[in-house]
């Protein structure tokens, strides 16, 4: 569906290029919801606007369906662009627009009939649940129902990609939700296949099969969510699993407070409903001690545990467990 090879977008300021994208590239499964995840300045949104060409790439190229978008002229590149919807942190609504016109205001552009039109938006905001508020202006809604606005209208010309940079950053969490139940749905009703640019580790958890981390304009590591969840391979993206409202609390742990050794176990999917503790304590010459631990649900409908443990006891007795755990499957960070 999408192939990024090599993609690099340059800013010049004053006698200097700076690489906001550098040397870019991964794919997009047809009918896949991507993240790409990254703190403010990672490039993240750049690099999602060079995917309709909202910024021109440097170099590289961006083949969407067997089409390379970067040697296309303004022509072709616009009907490409039909096949591409895109919705924003801003909403970017048109405030002198109501519901329904702001939904339609696509078809319009593209002279559909006025019949074809109304069939099209009723059917959208009946997707979107907002048929009650066809009527009303943007001033009127929440900012969870503004972005479903956005979500319709861009739905509107039937696109094949929805891009969607920070679409949920502005909302609270139950917004935040029904936004996302929203793209699930649209994904399957309307065989979308959705780039999802975000610094929330909470949304792509939630929504996404796979996620790209970036940082400093590269993507630093792949994964489909589980993978990332059980098995992170950057200490930024670590920093993204433990930002998480749920972990984030474990933070505060001092290890100055504890005799024993702390650590910190990971459990992938398969071994969540195990008694690996129970096992530890009985095999072995331990004391264990569980400060916390959390459950992620995934998109997936998997799932990747952890719990923070004080083991206490001797040095070798600690390897063995720690041996004994990883040859079961499971990641042992020691805090």
């Amino acid at each position: 569906m999408i192939k990024v090879e090599h993609l690099v977008k340059e800013f010049n300021s004053g006698n200097k290029a700076f690489k906001a994208v550098d040397d870019v590239s991964f794919h997009v499964n047809p009918g896949e919801v991507f993240g790409i995840i990254g703190l403010s300045g990672a490039g993240k949104s750049t690099l999602v606007r060079c995917l309709n060409r909202l910024e021109e790439p440097t170099s590289g190229s961006i083949v969407i369906d067997g089409v390379d978008i970067t040697g296309l002229d303004d022509k072709r590149l616009l009907e490409e662009r039909r096949d591409i919807g895109m919705i924003f942190q801003s909403f970017n609504l048109f405030n002198q627009r109501n519901v329904y016109k702001n939904i339609a205001y696509p078809l319009e552009i593209l002279k559909k009939s006025k019949s074809e039109i109304d069939s099209k938006v009723n059917e959208l905001l009946k997707f979107v649940d907002l048929e009650a508020k066809k009527d009303s202006y943007p001033s009127e809604l929440s900012g969870g129902q503004k972005q479903r606005v956005a979500i319709a209208r861009a739905l509107a010309t039937n696109p094949k990609i929805l891009l969607s940079d920070e679409s949920t950053s502005a909302l609270d969490p139950a917004n935040t939700e029904q936004v996302l139940s929203v793209l699930r749905s649209a994904v399957r009703e309307y065989n979308m296949t959705v780039v999802m640019i975000t610094h929330q580790m909470e949304v792509a958890k939630n929504i996404c099969d796979r996620i790209a981390v970036m940082e400093n304009g590269k993507i630093i590591e792949t994964g489909t969510v589980d993978e990332v969840f059980n098995n992170p391979k950057t200490e930024r993206t670590r920093t993204f699993i433990q930002a998480l409202p749920d972990e984030a609390r474990d933070l505060t742990i001092n290890r100055a407070d504890f005799n024993g050794k702390l650590f910190r176990i990971n459990f992938p999917n398969e071994t969540t409903r195990q008694p690996i503790i129970n096992n530890i304590a009985k095999n072995y010459d331990l004391t264990v001690s569980i400060l916390s631990g959390n459950i992620n649900y995934l998109a997936s409908g998997n799932t990747a545990g952890y719990l923070n443990v004080e083991l206490s006891g001797e040095d070798s007795e600690i390897e063995k467990a720690i041996i004994d755990m990883h040859n079961n499957g499971l990641r042992v960070e020691e805090l």
